[in-house]
């Protein structure tokens, strides 16, 4: 009787290397001519792009953390440790720093270094808890500094700083999406098209979308000018000086970078403060003591203040040099206006939105050029790959896994 063998196992054929070669740049972009051609610079300046706002993403988004978490510590430290919120926060600050230690020194020396790093951190966390009052006075003067008297007052508080990075986040994590064609859309149209209507209906609407988000850019900059910057509406007209006229764009637009030209000048003069201010802090001296009349009146002299204010209203903000008294360290209101600049510049924040629908319009335009150009390829289902992760579907690319699979099986 003989033993049939079994069928031999089915094997993993690779294609011709001509074929299953990825093609060169050149065969892709052919001549010299094409590779220097307007579409392959359009390409190139939308990558760069793209690069450019996914790290300005990665930054903005620590920054954002790294407000919130020093924030919220400040708060804790500056507030009583022995019950509430105050103790909770050393408590879980003592048991994180012991059971680091306790498993970077432990971890290769001790037989349960897993058990050693819990019985720290159960002890840190009891140890948290008699810290008292320790520390409230040194970080409740760093934190009465930052919220009343350093540059952080400009946009309202640090929690205000937080929210108008959440809100940039979105701007450019939204200029990223359109940019690789994953912004939300509606594709029941594209899928019933033909191949070659693809491109004619995706840059119609494109186009349109640029135009819905350039329109709502200059709405919101209008909106912003009038309401927050109080930007005139009509103005003397030129030929008929006793009637008025609307406001042009350029008008509204000069307005506004007149006065964001002097919030920001205030705003670099509380810098420059902060930076003197900072020293005294760290070393525990209370923020309002150490500015005397004659400092003040010498940081005054020190900065072109009539560049941007009457010489009147700048002299105005000098203090008498024969009284021994010292003042907060702080730009508190505008020379000859008397309104405060509490908040001054959340109203130049405000045209995050602007700039971003403006970014996002110009997104849609691209985009719409480099489909005209055949540099990217209208699909319905692009949307729902990724582009990065394409190369790990290639067997091709895995050599190691196509060796595996034809090594005959061992008897």
């Amino acid at each position: 009787m003989s033993v049939s063998k079994p069928p031999p196992r089915a094997t993993v054929s690779q294609a011709p290397a001509a074929s299953n070669a990825s093609p060169s740049p050149s065969s892709v972009l052919g001549s010299r001519g094409l590779d220097s051609s307007w579409g392959s610079r359009l390409q190139r300046f939308d990558r760069a792009w793209t690069q450019l706002d996914a790290r300005l993403c990665a930054l903005v988004l620590i920054a954002d953390a790294a407000t919130l978490v020093v924030w919220i510590a400040l708060k804790s430290l500056a507030s009583t440790g022995t019950s509430g919120a105050g103790q909770v926060f050393r408590s879980l600050v003592t048991a994180l720093v012991l059971g680091t230690i306790a498993h970077v020194a432990l971890r290769r020396r001790a037989s349960r270094p897993e058990l050693v790093t819990a019985i720290a951190t159960l002890v840190g966390f009891a140890l948290g808890t008699q810290w008292g009052d320790a520390g409230v006075a040194y970080f409740g003067n760093l934190l009465a500094w930052l919220q009343n008297a350093s540059f952080l007052v400009f946009f309202g508080g640090a929690s205000d700083v937080a929210k108008r990075l959440t809100l940039w986040l979105a701007m450019l994590g939204a200029s990223v999406a359109t940019g690789q064609g994953k912004h939300i859309n509606v594709d029941v149209v594209m899928r019933f098209v033909a191949p070659r209507a693809r491109v004619p209906v995706a840059v119609t609407g494109w186009l349109v979308a640029a135009a819905v988000c350039l329109g709502g850019a200059w709405g919101f900059f209008d909106h912003i000018a009038v309401v927050d910057f109080q930007a005139p509406v009509t103005v003397p007209c030129a030929e008929r000086s006793n009637e008025v006229c609307p406001a042009r764009a350029r008008d509204k637009a000069a307005w506004v970078w007149q006065l964001t030209r002097r919030d920001l000048f205030l705003f670099g003069r509380q810098v420059s403060l902060d930076a003197r201010t900072a020293p005294h802090v760290v070393r525990g001296e209370p923020y309002g003591t150490w500015l005397t009349a004659h400092d003040w009146n010498q940081w005054l002299h020190n900065a072109s203040w009539v560049l941007h204010f009457d010489k009147s209203d700048v002299d105005a903000m000098q203090m008498p040099e024969d009284e021994p008294a010292t003042r907060t360290p702080a730009v508190t209101a505008i020379p000859g206006a008397g309104e405060r600049v509490f908040q001054l510049l959340v109203r130049e924040c405000n045209f995050i939105v602007a700039f971003g629908l403006g970014l996002i319009g110009l997104r849609f335009i691209l985009r719409s050029l480099l489909a005209i150009a055949g540099k990217i390829t209208i699909d319905p289902n692009a949307a729902h790959s990724d582009d990065d992760l394409e190369h790990l579907h290639s067997a091709t690319e895995h050599p190691d896994l196509l060796a595996a699979i034809d090594r005959p099986e061992a008897p």
